[in-house]
């Protein structure tokens, strides 16, 4: 979703491998010849590594990929399906609550309430945004994600007793807050995941349950709104459903053992990588030791290190990318419900069909992202995604036409997206990845 400012206010000097920017505690946690001290034989599978003192990075990677990642995928990956059924609800609510809540209202007045119940939802989602880094760089990301879920799914039931539209706006507004916190899983997940899977499977995990939640939201609206009425309420207590289901799960979500060591919790990072390895069927040592990282000392504010001299190019560059990426998935998204019905097309199918089109714009930008690079492949989907978005310009053209082109633009610029969610944090160090 829409967190802008997610993972940007961070500190760590930038180096270049393979394409990809990583901090100077990235490097140094990679660097294999701080993984062993010792000369304890551990079996992962084919491989066997002589140590029982490691760093954090050389567990993670050891752990390979298996049962613990696949829960953890789910686990974190579903708030991305609540992210976008809050976020698609935008579209569907939008043009048809302000007659019910605003009968007497002029068409002007109606559009400019309209527009607030929009705007104020992404206001609150850069507010949570702020507030969320640092809280999950405060209490851990899975408290952060914990709150910023209850914010979600408690607020988002409260809006379906809105009586008028201020009241509505101010409660999606704090959903939007709590939207801004949905990095922390993101984050969670990318701290608990060996580097080779990580492009691959962060994109897939926000791609496939994203659209899963767009599909969802769009089978929501068409059924409460072929309904006799105008069952608004209906939609929005269906629409808070999923982030309340989700809150059944975090007594078996595990803290990112990353985050754990880093803030000197060694014992409890230990604990959690063992129980990584037990599930993944991984032999490690017995007792084996964690390489406590490196606590920079905090000196100056994240904000100040974000536009210090070292990182000012990179960050003003992320921004930039993260703002196009937010104004072209949205407006792609929030208009082609509009688009398609001012053609006389039924909005619900070309609106299933474009999320659909998510699909095959995941699978690409998950293949390119370890094989070109990170940069390249934003490159190539933010291309495709705006000459399709151009083609859209010329209404004129068979409805087919539009229809293709309403696919491969969103299908491209989510693809340009989910590749941001996977370059920004590998650019920072632990301590501020998710601020």
């Amino acid at each position: 979703g829409g967190s802008i400012l997610a993972g940007h206010t961070m500190s760590g000097l930038l180096f270049k491998e393979k394409g990809v920017e990583r901090s100077d505690e990235t490097r140094s946690l990679m660097d294999p010849r701080t993984v062993s001290s010792t000369s304890e034989a551990v079996d992962v599978g084919a491989v066997e590594v002589e140590t029982d003192a490691m760093n954090i990075d050389a567990v993670i990677n050891l752990l390979d990929w298996g049962k613990f990642h696949w829960l953890l995928l789910l686990q974190c990956g579903l708030s991305w399906a609540c992210d976008a059924a809050e976020m698609m609800l935008l579209s569907f609510l939008v043009p048809r609550i302000t007659p019910v809540l605003m009968p007497n209202a002029s068409k002007s007045e109606r559009d400019h309430y309209g527009f607030l119940l929009s705007a104020m939802t992404f206001a609150g989602i850069w507010l949570g945004a702020l507030i969320f880094g640092k809280v999950s760089d405060r209490l851990g990301r899975k408290r952060g994600y914990l709150i910023s879920t209850a914010v979600v799914g408690g607020f988002g039931l409260l809006c379906s007793t809105a009586q008028t539209m201020e009241f509505l706006i101010a409660m999606r507004t704090i959903v939007g807050v709590g939207l801004g916190g949905v990095t922390c899983g993101v984050t969670l997940f990318s701290e608990t995941v060996a580097e080779k899977y990580r492009g691959a499977s962060i994109i897939l995990s926000i791609g496939a349950l994203w659209t899963f939640g767009c599909v969802f939201e769009t089978c929501v609206a068409w059924f409460c709104f072929s309904l006799s009425g105008t069952q608004w309420r209906l939609f929005l207590v269906l629409s808070a459903m999923p982030s309340i289901s989700l809150l059944a799960m975090f007594p078996w979500l595990v803290e990112s053992p990353r985050y754990l060591a880093v803030t000197g919790r060694m014992d409890k990072a230990v604990e959690v990588l063992k129980l990584a390895a037990q599930k993944n069927r991984v032999r490690l040592p017995h007792n084996f030791k964690l390489v406590a990282p490196k606590r920079p000392a905090h000196n100056q504010s994240h904000l100040r290190t974000l536009l210090g001299k070292k990182l000012r190019v990179t960050t003003l560059l992320l921004w930039g990318l993260w703002f196009c990426s937010v104004i072209s998935y949205y407006g792609l998204s929030f208009v082609t419900p509009l688009y398609f019905s001012f053609q006389n097309g039924n909005e619900y199918v070309v609106t299933l069909l474009s999320a659909l089109a998510e699909i095959p714009g995941m699978v690409a930008t998950s293949y390119l992202v370890d094989r070109i690079g990170r940069k390249k492949t934003k490159a190539v989907m933010f291309s495709a995604g705006g000459a399709a978005t151009l083609v859209l310009s010329f209404n004129s053209l068979p409805f087919g036409v539009l229809t293709l082109a309403a696919i491969v633009g969103r299908g491209s610029v989510l693809g340009a997206f989910n590749d941001l969610y996977v370059y920004t944090p590998e650019v920072y160090p632990t301590q501020a990845r998710n601020a």
